[in-house]
């Protein structure tokens, strides 16, 4: 797992900050990189889009080519 340079299709989680807090997984739909801070389009396990800057507490799991996409969502 690496923490930096997704593509879309790869996962992202955020671990919870505090106790009880569950963790986010969202898959990357797109990658921007407007003035060298690599972000993210983000499709979240709850359905909903946001762009995504990720911190130190962001874990992106590459997708390889052969893999189906992990989070499917029905509209």
């Amino acid at each position: 797992m690496a923490t930096a340079h997704a593509r879309a299709g790869d996962l992202i989680a955020i671990h919870g900050h505090r106790l009880g807090e569950i963790a986010r997984v969202g898959e990357i739909l797109e990658v921007l990189d407007p003035g060298g801070r690599e972000h993210y389009r983000v499709r979240w396990d709850d359905g909903h889009e946001s762009i995504f800057t990720p911190g130190s507490d962001a874990v992106i799991r590459h997708r390889h080519a052969e893999e189906e996409p992990v989070l499917v969502h029905e509209p």
